[in-house]
């Protein structure tokens, strides 16, 4: 599992078409749900025709949606850099993690990348981030 921020909260369509160009599959391949939906499911999801599972929810400070990615079938480290090219590319606005530096990436408006440390809140469900000097 892999936790991704957007500053700007997308509905599930956009998510699946979001998750559809990072794992290079088709968009049914996808499965979005927000995370009381993930918690009422009463049957077992089916890996075999999924490429990824998201639950999404809302939340506060410098990003407003949380992305938790679910049974995908490649390496973090894989996973992070289709994140950031797609982000990069698309210019969507998001804070990824790096396990690197115990740190994460911010891809801002102009799709420019800045490195930015999460700051302890208070409040739950609440993301800070102060950029870290070059």
């Amino acid at each position: 599992m892999i936790d991704l921020l957007l500053s700007e909260a997308c509905t599930p369509d956009q998510l699946k078409l979001i998750l559809s160009r990072i794992f290079a599959c088709p968009i049914d391949r996808v499965k979005v749900f927000s995370v009381d939906e993930f918690n009422s499911l009463t049957e077992e999801l089916d890996g075999s025709i999924m490429e990824c599972v998201c639950v999404h929810s809302i939340v506060l400070g410098d990003a407003s949606q949380l992305l938790q990615l679910y049974r995908y079938a490649m390496p973090n480290s894989e996973l992070i850099d289709r994140l950031m090219k797609v982000a990069i590319e698309k210019k969507i606005r998001c804070f990824i993690p790096v396990d690197q530096w115990n740190g994460w990436i911010h891809v801002n408006e102009q799709g420019k990348v800045i490195r930015v440390n999460q700051l302890e809140e208070d409040e739950e469900d609440c993301f800070r981030f102060k950029r870290l000097e070059q």
